[in-house]
C-alpha cells in the first residue's frame, strides 16, 4: 500500500490549486490528486471571472492555462427585471476582463501544471471509503474497475458538490435551494457575428446564461428548479426548446448556431457543509459550500478556497493550532454574504409574481434559511 503525506480527492481547480500551494511552500511534501474523470466530453462552468487570472498567476501557471484559445470577455449582459439588456463592462476593471474556455481543457491544463510541480495525478481514481487510523487515513480508491488502498497524513475533499470525504464523515450539506441547470453545447454557423459577452436573461420559469467558446461554440444553460424542470418535462430536448423561445434575446442569439442536438442536466443548489474541516482533513471549492451559478464566482471560488485550504493543511503539518477554525469562519461568512447578496439580486426581478420559481426567491421558504456551521476539531 502506498503512503501519502496529502491526498487531495478531485483533480479540479480547486484540488489542484490546493496541490500547488502545498509545493509551493513545501516541496517535499509527497502530494497525490486523485481525479474521478477521464471522459473527454466538455463540462459546465466555463467561465473566468474577473479576478481568476490573478489568481492562476500566484500559482505559477497563468501562461500554460490561457494558451490554448481562452476567448477574452471584456463585458456582461443581463435582461434582468426588465426586456431591455443592460451591459457591464470590465474595461475599467482593476481586477481585468473575464475569460471564456473550454472547461476540459483547463481542468486538464491544471492537473498538467500539477504533475510539473512533481505532484502525482491519478485520473481514473474515484473515492470509496476511508478508515481513521492513529497516523491519519487509509483510503479506499476505485482506479478504472480496481480497488486500490492508500495511505494518507492528511485529505483534501475537493470532489465538488457532492463533498463525498466530508459526507462520508458524517459532515451534512445545508441546502438553501433547488436549483438545476438544463443546457445544450452548440456550433456557431459559418460568417456568424461572435459576440462575446456573456448574456443572463430572466425568464418566467427561472433564468438563460448564454456564451460564447472557444472553436466556434456556444453554451445555452436554462436554470430553474428541479421540480419546475420535472414538470415541464424540461430535461427533454422539445420541453427545453420550448423554454428557450420563452427567452428572446437568449432565442435570438441561438438562432446564429447550429440546432441542438442533446441536452444534459446538472445540479447547481446552493448548499454549505456544517463541518468544512476536521481532524486531518479539509473540505475546499464546491465541496466546501456551491453558489448559484449567477455569482459568476464557481473557478475563481475554487482557486481561492483550494490556496486556502492548502494553508489550513500547512499549519497542520506544522503542528500550528487554529488554522481549521480560522477557515471554517471564514467559508461561514463567505457563504452568508453570498446568501445576502444573493437575495437582493433575485428580489430585484419582479415581472413574473405568479411563477413559483421568482416566488420562492422572494420570500424565503421554510428550507431556505442559514445554515449552522459547525468546526469539528483542528485537521
Amino acid at each position: 500500500m502506498s503512503h501519502h503525506d496529502v491526498v487531495i480527492l478531485g483533480g479540479g481547480p480547486a484540488g489542484t490549486a490546493l496541490g500547488l500551494e502545498l509545493k509551493r511552500h513545501a516541496s517535499d511534501l509527497k502530494i497525490l490528486i486523485a481525479e474521478a474523470a477521464i471522459a473527454t466530453d466538455w463540462r459546465i462552468g466555463e467561465t473566468l471571472a474577473p479576478g481568476a487570472v490573478q489568481l492562476l498567476n500566484g500559482l505559477g501557471c497563468r501562461d500554460h492555462i490561457l494558451r490554448d484559445g481562452a476567448i477574452e470577455g471584456v463585458r456582461s449582459q443581463a435582461a434582468w427585471g426588465s426586456d431591455r439588456p443592460h451591459a457591464h463592462d470590465f474595461m475599467f476593471s482593476t481586477r481585468g476582463s473575464a475569460w471564456h474556455l473550454d472547461r476540459t481543457s483547463f481542468d486538464e491544463a491544471l492537473r498538467a501544471a500539477a504533475e510539473a510541480a512533481g505532484i502525482e495525478v491519478w485520473r481514473g481514481a474515484r473515492f470509496l471509503s476511508a478508515v481513521a487510523e492513529a497516523a491519519g487515513w487509509q483510503l479506499s480508491l476505485d482506479c478504472q474497475g480496481r480497488r486500490v488502498e492508500i495511505g494518507a497524513r492528511f485529505v483534501a475533499d475537493a470532489t465538488g458538490r457532492s463533498a463525498q470525504f466530508a459526507t462520508s464523515q458524517g459532515s451534512r450539506r445545508r441546502f438553501a435551494d433547488r436549483l438545476v441547470g438544463v443546457a445544450a453545447l452548440v456550433r456557431l454557423r459559418d460568417g456568424a457575428i461572435r459576440d462575446h459577452a456573456t448574456l443572463v436573461e430572466a425568464c418566467e420559469n427561472g433564468w438563460w446564461y448564454s456564451t460564447a467558446l472557444p472553436d466556434g461554440l456556444m453554451v445555452l444553460a436554462w436554470m430553474s428548479d428541479s421540480d419546475i424542470v420535472h414538470h415541464h418535462s424540461s430535461a427533454r430536448l422539445g420541453p427545453w426548446l420550448a423554454q428557450l423561445r420563452a427567452a428572446p434575446l437568449t432565442a435570438a442569439r441561438a438562432a446564429t448556431a447550429n440546432s441542438a442536438e442533446r441536452i444534459f442536466t446538472w445540479p447547481a443548489r446552493s448548499h454549505c457543509l456544517d463541518h468544512v474541516s476536521g481532524r486531518n482533513w479539509v473540505a475546499v471549492g464546491d465541496a466546501a459550500s456551491s453558489w448559484d451559478p449567477l455569482s459568476s464566482a464557481g473557478i475563481m471560488k475554487a482557486l481561492r478556497t483550494g490556496k486556502l485550504g492548502a494553508f489550513v493543511l500547512l499549519d497542520a503539518i506544522r503542528g500550528v493550532d487554529g488554522g481549521g477554525a480560522k477557515y471554517r469562519r471564514l467559508i461561514e461568512a463567505e457563504y452568508r454574504h453570498y446568501r445576502r447578496d444573493r437575495r437582493t439580486v433575485y428580489r430585484m426581478e419582479r415581472r413574473w409574481s405568479g411563477s413559483a420559481f421568482w416566488q420562492r426567491r422572494h420570500a424565503a421558504e421554510p428550507f431556505d434559511r442559514e445554515p449552522a456551521v459547525h468546526f469539528a476539531g483542528e485537521p
